[in-house]
């Protein structure tokens, strides 16, 4: 009786580590590189239904040893634009001079008060 119990609970915690390790998002979020996360981060914001089936597939295919090495974040760009989902990233345009950096919008303001 007792090795039945122990046999039960084994059961249980393994099946517990399993479905702690199954979550797709953090099988995929170990596997970015490089700007990976941020271009995750806004496909999660813009498109939710469709980002969370494209991590399912992407840990689907790590799991099974298809995908080798990381996914850089252009690579997951690429992933996200062949499949028709047009991930808007933020973009800014910095300048420096003199060790000091300002964005384009700030100089262009700056310049436009001094005419």
């Amino acid at each position: 009786m007792r090795k039945l119990l122990e046999l039960q609970r084994k059961m249980v915690t393994e099946k517990e580590k399993k479905d702690v390790e199954e979550d797709p998002r953090s099988i995929v979020v170990k596997h970015l590189a490089g700007r990976g996360i941020e271009v995750l981060e806004a496909a999660e914001a813009q498109f939710p239904e469709a980002t969370k089936l494209i991590v399912r597939e992407l840990a689907r295919l790590i799991k099974q040893g298809k995908v080798v090495g990381s996914i850089t974040g252009e690579e997951l760009y690429g992933i996200f634009l062949s499949l028709g989902l047009r991930v808007r990233m933020p973009t800014k345009i910095y300048y420096e001079k003199k060790g000091e950096r300002k964005g384009l919008s700030e100089l262009l303001r700056e310049r436009m008060k001094k005419n």
